[in-house]
């Protein structure tokens, strides 16, 4: 029900197009990283209020996930800039003429049906102001909007009274880069694969406390409509929440963090035990270094590194808020360790790569990705996989694991490690969502559990020679 006067109605409709347009020419035009894109329009308007900055959320993220099937809705300018992005990146190249800062100046009007047909995929009851994109685009006309059941094929239908007239109906395949799908090893129908990566995904959330039941009456009572796994009952899994999460008591105090459920099962690969020494060569922001000290009861030490200093900042906040007295974070630029390091039980790896598998959460990534950013980071992975391995003590554990659904990053590394390392073998492993025993590989899809793509390696070192203790301090 629209509970806005017309006006009103007429005026967030306008400037939620508006600021729509922003979001997404930084994302398709300029390659901009759209929830980067999103933060700084927010925060250049914070006059919107809650409901209009869901609004704007919602439909640069529509757009972006159907951006294959609705690109011809586009206004002109930005069809010509993705499209001109798109083949310098296909290049290799920056694009002759760099885009424009912001889009041309448009009639909020001219993006009516781009942002209108997004969210007549989406499905369910629209939006008031998507429902006038909608009467905008098509007046007088009677568009179908999607339900939860409706296929991709069946969703794909729904364009037809919507695009230019003498526009064919798009190629299912088109919602995922042409190039994407030979390099993926996909064990189901493609058709299935769209359908999953066309959902909304939901918020994950891993309990980091002993009283997980009383975690969960917890967020319950705070509006949150979570359930836990039952194959992983520290895994919390709820629709996107309408509370800022940061915000309650449980967050402030470290006992639950924002993990997806797939990041969660490289921690539950990796099985630290307490008291271990463990390094999270590539840590980032942390959450798989404190997923490992939760695992370890707190007991131990986990050294966490990465190049970026201020994503060890991000970690070093998070530890304190969650009272970890056993992490520590050192800078590491990737490069070969000195001699005699090999004073650690296990090594996690979680490497650069192309993302692909959270292209559900960040559909950006679809469009502004290079098949040649494949190759780059293969040899990227590869180098600091070899490198960090000599700091895994004779017959320890050695984890390799990214968020990308390509063999070209996965099995591929693995076996050029494996080709080139005789001191390592794989590990074969017990799925941890109960799907039997590994080859010591597990590729995550997202029919596994609702979550993102993620493909994780575990090898044992074979060497014999005694463990040498020394420390990862200074390392270059």
């Amino acid at each position: 029900m629209n509970s806005l006067p017309p006006a009103r109605l007429r005026s967030q409709a306008t400037a939620c197009a508006t600021a729509c347009a922003g979001v997404l020419w930084e994302a398709l035009a300029r390659g901009r990283p759209a929830d980067r894109a999103l933060a700084a329009t927010l925060r250049e308007n914070r006059q919107l209020g809650a409901r209009d900055r869901r609004l704007l959320s919602e439909t640069a993220f529509a757009v972006l996930r159907w951006w294959g099937w609705i690109a011809p809705l586009a206004p002109a300018p930005l069809r010509a800039a993705s499209a001109a992005a798109s083949a310098g990146a296909a290049a290799g190249e920056a694009s002759a003429e760099a885009p424009a800062e912001a889009p041309p100046a448009l009639r909020a009007a001219a993006w009516a049906p781009l942002l209108g047909a997004a969210w007549v995929l989406e499905g369910g009851e629209l939006p008031p102001a998507a429902a006038l994109w909608v009467q905008q685009a098509w007046p007088g006309t009677a568009i179908a909007t999607a339900d939860e059941a409706t296929t991709p094929a069946q969703r794909r239908a729904l364009l037809t009274p919507v695009l230019p007239a003498g526009t064919p109906l798009p190629e299912v395949a088109a919602l995922l880069p042409e190039w994407a799908l030979p390099e993926m090893d996909c064990p189901r129908p493609l058709d299935e694969l769209i359908a999953w990566q066309q959902r909304r995904p939901p918020v994950w959330l891993r309990a980091q406390t002993t009283d997980g039941p009383g975690l969960l009456n917890e967020l319950r009572a705070a509006g949150l409509e979570v359930e836990a796994d039952p194959r992983l009952p520290s895994a919390l899994h709820m629709p996107p929440p309408r509370v800022n999460l940061r915000t309650l008591e449980a967050f402030c105090e470290g006992r639950f963090e924002v993990q997806d459920l797939a990041s969660q099962l490289i921690g539950w690969v990796c099985a630290p035990r307490p008291g271990q020494r463990w390094w999270d060569a590539c840590a980032g922001a942390g959450g798989k270094t404190l997923h490992l000290a939760d695992l370890m009861q707190r007991r131990g030490a986990v050294t966490a590194s990465d190049i970026r200093l201020y994503k060890l900042e991000d970690l070093r906040r998070r530890a304190r808020r969650a009272g970890f007295p056993n992490i520590r974070t050192r800078e590491w630029k990737g490069k070969a360790l000195p001699e005699r390091r090999g004073n650690f039980d296990g090594v996690l790896v979680d490497a650069p790569c192309s993302c692909s598998g959270t292209w559900r959460r960040n559909p950006d990534g679809r469009w502004t990705t290079r098949s040649a950013d494949l190759a780059e980071f293969a040899e990227l992975q590869l180098r600091l996989l070899t490198h960090a391995a000599t700091a895994v003590r004779p017959g320890g554990v050695l984890v390799y694991a990214t968020c990308s659904m390509f063999r070209r990053e996965n099995r591929q590394v693995v076996e050029a490690f494996l080709a080139a390392e005789s001191g390592f073998a794989l590990e074969p492993f017990e799925h941890p969502l109960g799907g039997g025993r590994t080859d010591g590989t597990l590729q995550t899809w997202p029919w596994d559990g609702d979550c993102d793509a993620m493909f994780v390696a575990r090898f044992r070192s074979t060497a014999c020679r005694a463990p040498r203790h020394a420390v990862l301090h200074g390392v270059p």
